[in-house]
């Protein structure tokens, strides 16, 4: 049994629809009327349901989420609009449907946006939350994903991506340092743009030193000759986490490479030379 909803609106109709424009037009007025009822509560929708009831007493049900509160029926429409042309092919009118009914399933408080001297309002993420819901609302919930950042020092641990509608929001703006504050001295490591999904292992015939950088590697089968590297910056395993036996458990030296071509690598070794159990690996 599926709950009740907090907010709902419905529509009788003397003569049952059929076309997707008639029910579209028919979102737009309940979303007007559950527009007042929203904004006298404080509040906005996250969670959108629209019933077709068919004249012989089957059911449609399209529901759709929001990454923010809202309450604008010209949007709302939008959604329902791009919703329906994703299952158009799904939903059999039948003879038509002769009740229509919007609820909304869940509901957030509604920030009001200070407007400036011209009556406008400046929401920069706004334009983006609309475009990901309607790209969501036509091509799925997991349509639209955000990086967020991990707690680890790990690279391929320290981003995660999770559904667009769970990113968190800055309400505030970040604070402004002091004046007398001491400037900040401490750089943080490089890091490159892009890496992979997984860490590509590599072949390393030889290297300067037993904990220094390769002379070359080999990766996809295509030999590299290195010109330049950087390093080593060491990073820890997470003990907490790994068993000591686990292979991710072993201590890693990352370098930054170029090679003849001038292209810029980042490597490490996973491991350290002199460990008869497990013998060190490079990877990309």
């Amino acid at each position: 049994r599926l709950p009740v909803a907090p907010l709902s609106v419905e529509r009788h109709l003397a003569e049952p629809v059929t076309l997707t424009e008639d029910i579209e037009r028919l979102v737009g007025m309940l979303a007007a009327t559950l527009k007042t009822d929203l904004e006298r509560r404080g509040e906005g929708a996250r969670t959108l349901a629209l019933l077709l009831f068919r004249v012989d007493g089957a059911v449609s049900r399209i529901a759709l989420g929001t990454s923010r509160p809202m309450r604008e029926p010209m949007l709302i429409q939008k959604l329902f609009h791009e919703r329906l042309a994703a299952l158009e092919q799904d939903i059999d009118a039948g003879y038509g449907f002769d009740l229509v009914r919007l609820s909304v399933l869940a509901a957030a408080t509604f920030d009001m946006q200070q407007a400036d001297l011209t009556g406008e309002t400046i929401d920069d993420g706004a334009d983006i939350a609309l475009f990901a819901d309607r790209i969501r609302a036509r091509l799925g919930e997991g349509a639209v994903l955000r990086p967020v950042a991990v707690e680890s020092h790990l690279p391929e641990r320290a981003v995660a991506t999770i559904p667009f509608t769970e990113a968190p929001r800055r309400t505030t703006p970040p604070k402004k340092p002091g004046r007398l504050q001491a400037p900040q001295t401490i750089f943080p490591p490089e890091r490159p743009i892009r890496l992979f999904r997984s860490p590509e292992p590599i072949d390393v015939p030889a290297t300067e030193m037993p904990e220094g950088p390769p002379l070359h590697f080999r990766w996809r089968r295509a030999l590299y000759r290195v010109t330049r590297a950087e390093g080593p910056e060491r990073i820890a395993a997470e003990w907490w986490r790994e068993a000591p036996s686990d292979e991710a458990a072993s201590t890693r030296d990352y370098f930054r490479i170029e090679d003849a071509d001038g292209r810029r690598y980042w490597l490490y070794r996973q491991g350290l030379y002199g460990n008869t159990q497990v013998p060190p690996r490079w990877f990309m």
